[in-house]
């Protein structure tokens, strides 16, 4: 059995009394808009460009997403979960990673719109951090900020952004939103993080501006040899410092990309969520 653990409980944010959650019959029980799965069919549209950058190649290349959303849903105004693929930031990895594509699914059946984006990778992204988190971090950015222009065509609510990244997608995460050259605009509608398995070491870009940082919620287990679970315990201690709200979901003995656990961490991140929206 996994141990759960639920750190810095501190309330950071403020929740909007006009978020619609409907609770929805089926069959002899009620089930919940945000928290359970209340539709059963979503429509996905694939390689929509957001915008184009010049990679470490020097050559220009377009940055894309996926859209999920539920079929015939009639909210006008939804959050939105913009999910982060991993894969070290290494070529071979895009928006289209199998349990990114899974967890996107799962909320959208749930009532969320959820995209999935493309952001720069390279060759080697070890010979040069700096820059390789700098391209990943504009590139998200500048989804994010797609993302809020075009909220009004996709029924979204541009106050209620949700990001969550897996692996290298964590890291890039926990860089917007708490590394040295984060942004503010960066931030700006976005009120939780999900960081799955990816709390970075000063390896991966100095951690330091923890003050109005969006609630976060971290799965990790506490055998990953890839991204050490001790960098997680070390980021709950900080947020929970900054009075930043947090969640640390602990699973014994899971190595990196514990996927086997998805139950049961699609379960409390749900539950996190729906205290945010």
């Amino acid at each position: 059995m996994p141990l759960l653990i639920a750190i810095g409980m501190s309330f950071c944010w403020v929740s909007s009394a006009f978020t619609e959650k409907h609770p929805i019959k089926a069959g002899n029980e009620d089930k919940e808009r945000y928290l359970n799965e209340i539709f059963e069919n979503i429509s996905i549209q694939k390689d929509v460009v957001f915008g184009e950058a010049v990679n470490a190649k020097g050559i220009k290349e377009s940055l894309a997403l996926d859209v999920y959303m539920p079929e015939n849903d009639n909210i006008k105004k939804r959050p939105v979960i913009v999910w982060m693929h991993g894969g070290g930031f290494r070529y071979g990895n895009d928006k289209t990673q199998s349990y990114i594509v899974e967890m996107a699914k799962r909320f959208a059946k749930k009532g969320y719109v959820c995209i999935s984006i493309d952001y720069r990778l390279r060759e080697k992204p070890l010979e040069d951090i700096a820059g390789t988190l700098s391209d990943a971090v504009e590139d998200a950015t500048k989804a994010l900020k797609w993302v809020r222009k075009n909220s009004k065509s996709l029924n979204i609510d541009r106050s209620k952004i949700i990001v969550g990244g897996g692996s290298a997608g964590g890291i890039l995460g926990s860089n917007l939103f708490f590394g040295d050259k984060a942004k503010k605009k960066a931030k700006a509608g976005v009120i939780g993080f999900v960081n799955l398995w990816g709390t970075t070491g000063e390896k991966w870009g100095q951690l330091n501006r923890y003050k109005k940082a969006p609630p976060t919620i971290i799965v990790h287990g506490t055998s990953d040899e890839l991204v050490p679970y001790s960098n997680s315990v070390e980021l709950v201690k900080k947020l929970t410092a900054n009075s930043v709200h947090n969640e640390l979901v602990t699973f014994k003995d899971a190595g990196h990309t514990p996927v086997k656990h998805m139950d049961e961490f699609e379960i409390k991140i749900a539950a996190f969520l729906y205290g945010l929206i």
